[in-house]
């Protein structure tokens, strides 16, 4: 059974916004494209909401990429691919229902 978006992000998906396009670019690992566009340097690491709203597009069916998120190996497979990427607030949200 697939789950559902809630309605902001429905509605960033809908509009293939900016929360959409950095949420597809990490389940896409895509994520040096977003580094080129993105102005502010904070913004260049992966944040937890990033994968947040990744792995809830995942759940709907809607978008499917090459990471999976519902195993130890799956968020050790994303550390690895994306390393430095990552931020460290990132970094501990992936690995938190494990410890």
């Amino acid at each position: 059974m697939t789950e559902q978006l809630n309605p902001t992000d429905m509605q960033s998906m809908l509009t293939h916004d900016w929360r959409y396009q950095r949420a597809l670019a990490v389940l896409k690992g895509q994520w040096l494209p977003i580094i080129g566009e993105e102005t502010q340097p904070f913004r260049r690491m992966i944040q937890p909401e990033d994968l947040q709203f990744a792995i809830a597009l995942q759940a709907t069916g809607t978008v499917t990429g090459r990471f999976k998120f519902d195993n130890y190996a799956g968020v050790q497979a994303v550390q690895r691919y994306f390393g430095s990427q990552l931020s460290t607030a990132a970094q501990r949200w992936l690995v938190l229902p494990y410890i």
